[in-house]
Formats: C-alpha cells, structure tokens, sequence
C-alpha cells in the first residue's frame, strides 16, 4: 500500500501562474517592511515551503524582481499578482498566502517589520511582532 501524497495547489488570478506544492507550509507571517507596502498595495502575508517541493502547472506569465541585494521578487506579468518572495541562496520560498483556496489550514502567527507599518490599520495584539524578521 501506497501512502497518499497530500498537495495543496495555488494559482494567480488569471491563472498563468499555477503552482502544486507537496509539502507542509509553513504558517503565515504579515510583513509590514516598506517593499511589500509596495508590491502588495499593503501588508504582505505569506507563508512557505522548501522551494524544491514546488512544481509549476504554468508559469507562462511569472516574472521576477531583483528587489534588493537580498532577494527577489516573482510577479504575474499579466493580471499583476505579487506571488513570491526569496531570499538569495536560501532553499525556502515564501509564497502569498492569498494565492490558495479554501480552507488553507494555515493560520497567522506573526508581524514583521512593524516599524514599517503605516497608520490606517491596527496589528492583532495577541500576535507576536518583530521590528525586524522573526529568526
């Protein structure tokens, strides 16, 4: 008997980006740095995985940004979907946890870079928050 390989899939609003991952994801953590107010139009909140246990269906539209000397950044060139975050020469992929469908299971565990949280929205109190990354 085989064991059952449990996937979750997560796509962009048009659907040029479609992504199957088969591992576990990692909870979410909100980003409030300045370059996710940027690219999202708000907070981020992303979760993660090994990179390597990502298959792309498609990714006919996906671009990506060299963001910073840190990482990069991977859009929808058509419907303008901010997908993915990765850092250089790490193994993980952060991936927006939008980008899945119901229900997720995940759950939000943290805010980051609160300093840079701008004044027209309140954190959760009961969440961790980090003036910078949570390692």
């Amino acid at each position: 008997m085989t064991k059952k390989i449990s996937f979750k899939i997560a796509e962009c609003e048009c659907g040029g980006i479609k992504i199957k991952v088969t591992s576990k994801l990692r909870h979410v953590m909100n980003c409030h740095c300045s370059q996710c107010m940027k690219t999202h139009g708000n907070y981020s909140a992303y979760t993660a995985c090994p990179e390597s246990q990502i298959t792309f269906i498609n990714k006919k539209t996906l671009k990506w940004y060299k963001s910073s000397v840190f990482a990069k950044r991977g859009f929808c060139s058509n419907c303008g979907a901010s997908i993915f975050y990765k850092v250089n020469k790490s193994k993980n992929i952060c991936i927006a946890a939008g980008m899945f469908d119901n229900p997720t299971k995940l759950k939000t565990t943290a805010n980051i870079f609160v300093k840079g949280k701008l004044d027209y929205y309140r954190l959760d109190s009961k969440l961790p928050k980090f003036n910078q990354n949570s390692r």
